[in-house]
């Protein structure tokens, strides 16, 4: 049996509503015969895999027993997956009509590229910046310091840019990220050391440091109802992206820009450390004056 086009994962962390509503969606699509769709449940506890396999019974699904963050739950998706290329999209995602195909037409006629993304919508209809740069200390501090909005009005965004223009870029969104299979085997897939967080800069980092590019796609459209699985973490969300930080530079960047990255991220915390005391904030004190001691821990590739 020859392999599909392409091999959609979702992966859901006690997501159910939006990730039955993304499979709707994402079922109703023509293009889905050329597909295969593979769902892992990242050990949700709101019965979001009971939920999927009574109203889709057509999707591969991956029970794990831990959640894995979000490299090691697509990783199980990529392991099992059969297509030429894959997908990999977030639970609290909409496929519009068309997308699918498009993506596949793409990667087809571009055989330099070893990943893209798409167009991203927010939920009211309006643009989510997609494709930048690879991250720099410089830019990390422009973005730190809000320094950027003196050119720029969307940290994601650049200035100048047609969104409605393909582009060769650096890295696009892990919420709706395609590779190419051959690109994938030579890689591996998502470093599990970033839980969550610079885990889809990094792997586009490997596609292109392989001798790949990486495409923004704009014919192909999907809205993200952008941070609908990360509401209820936010704790969470704010401790792994510190550590997704500084782990990134790390292992890609030298000393100088690792040095930089910390120093902006302890001046941080120690300001949001004085403010929540004085204001007294008791919990908020307490959280960041503990990420603010986990900063001088080193990082260990």
């Amino acid at each position: 049996m020859s392999p599909p086009d392409l091999s959609v994962v979702v992966l859901t962390y006690n997501t159910r509503k939006l990730t039955l509503a993304c499979l709707r969606v994402l079922f109703d699509q023509p293009e889905i015969a050329r597909c295969e769709v593979i769902v892992v449940d990242n050990a949700s506890s709101d019965d979001t895999a009971t939920a999927v396999a009574e109203a889709f019974p057509q999707t591969q699904l991956i029970r794990s027993e831990r959640n894995l963050g979000f490299g090691g739950g697509n990783n199980l998706g990529l392991i099992a997956s059969r297509g030429r290329y894959m997908l990999l999209l977030n639970s609290d995602t909409e496929v519009q009509p068309g997308a699918l195909a498009a993506l596949i037409d793409f990667m087809d006629a571009h055989p330099e590229a070893g990943a893209c993304g798409p167009r991203l919508l927010v939920t009211d209809g309006s643009l989510q910046p997609n494709g930048r740069s690879l991250p720099t200390a410089w830019s990390v501090f422009l973005d730190m310091t809000r320094l950027y909005r003196l050119t720029r009005k969307n940290v994601f965004g650049e200035t100048g840019r047609d969104y409605s223009e393909e582009k060769r870029v650096g890295e696009v969104s892990g919420a709706a990220l395609v590779l190419r299979r051959v690109v994938y085997e030579r890689i591996g897939g998502f470093d599990t050391r970033l839980f969550l967080f610079y885990d889809d800069v990094d792997i586009c980092k490997r596609v292109g440091d392989a001798g790949y590019a990486v495409y923004y796609v704009p014919s192909s459209t999907i809205v993200h109802h952008w941070g609908g699985t990360m509401k209820r973490y936010s704790e969470v969300a704010y401790r792994a992206g510190q550590d997704s930080l500084r782990y990134y530079f790390v292992k890609h960047h030298g000393r100088g820009s690792r040095a930089l990255v910390d120093a902006l991220l302890r001046t941080k915390e120690l300001v949001l450390t004085v403010v929540s005391f004085f204001r007294g904030r008791r919990s908020d004190y307490y959280f960041h004056r503990k990420l603010l001691a986990r900063l001088f821990r080193p990082v260990d590739r």
